[in-house]
């Protein structure tokens, strides 16, 4: 049995605790105390979980329960040498944990898989609560074709939704085609966009410039569920009224147990190769 620090989260990693001190494991939570859920122990842990993904834009770590400000460095100035560190990591986290023990969910194609539907039953949950119109009369487009785009777009066609997906690959076209939906390349979305009454974006690059925000219907919106830069310049969009429905964290959001289950998962595959 492990004694487990969890440093911030959303719900997903309440959830989490709850099911490590079910299975025997002593947990420590900061970042919580809006939720009255922190807790601490006495030691040092012998692994640190961080938050998916691990920081805001602005550098700090996920914390929206909590009211201070925490970074990476503070947590590993904390506990220097006798922890492993787990959760979704960037550049700059592999930089700060150079040296140390850690390791990347983001790089488990298990829980990517797993992570992928859960957002994508989640981006279909927001979508419905804000809108009164049923999505088997709704023109959906979704922007990439990589897993969570693949899962989004089986749910909506389940739904009866009018589905367009674009890609940049000529076999993930195919892949459209073959899956009975319309398909575009991405640099064409110019001409998908006007016929979209909901757009969703599942790529992490600028790929919606002026020309094609401009081509957003006035009662249409975007559904942006990709992580910072975004698909689009949001203070470009702002200025030209585009209506842009910003989705981040949507497992946690939506569906903490299952979202807890999975880095669970993830937890205890990768705990059994440390030890």
């Amino acid at each position: 049995m492990f004694y487990i620090y969890i440093a911030g989260g959303d719900k997903r990693q309440i959830m989490l605790a709850e099911m490590l001190e079910s299975a025997g494991h002593t947990v420590a939570v900061k970042g919580f105390e809006k939720l009255g859920a922190n807790r601490e122990f006495a030691g040092k842990p012998d692994w640190v979980l961080l938050p998916i993904p691990y920081r805001n834009p602005d550098g700090f770590l996920k914390a929206p329960f909590s009211d201070k400000k925490m970074t990476l460095t503070e947590i590993t100035e904390r506990f220097p040498d006798s922890a492993y560190f787990l959760g979704g990591c960037d550049a700059a986290a592999k930089k700060i944990l150079a040296g140390k023990r850690w390791f990347d969910v983001l790089e488990d194609e298990v829980f990517l898989v797993r992570n992928a539907l859960l957002t994508a039953e989640a981006a279909v949950c927001a979508c419905l609560s804000s809108t009164d119109t049923a999505l088997c009369e709704t023109r959906c487009l979704v922007i990439g074709y990589g897993r969570i785009g693949k899962f989004l777009c089986r749910l909506l066609k389940a739904f009866s939704a009018e589905v367009t997906a674009t890609a940049r690959k000529e076999k993930d076209l195919e892949q459209i085609i073959s899956d009975g939906l319309r398909a575009f390349h991405t640099a064409d979305l110019k001409y998908a966009i006007p016929e979209a009454d909901v757009i969703f974006n599942t790529v992490p690059f600028n790929v919606m410039g002026e020309r094609e925000l401009r081509c957003v219907g006035k009662d249409s919106r975007i559904i942006e569920l990709a992580s910072p830069p975004y698909g689009m310049d949001m203070e470009l969009a702002k200025n030209l009224g585009v209506c842009v429905q910003l989705e981040q964290g949507l497992p946690g959001r939506y569906f903490p147990v299952s979202a807890a289950r999975a880095v669970l998962h993830a937890f205890e595959g990768e705990s059994k190769k440390w030890n």
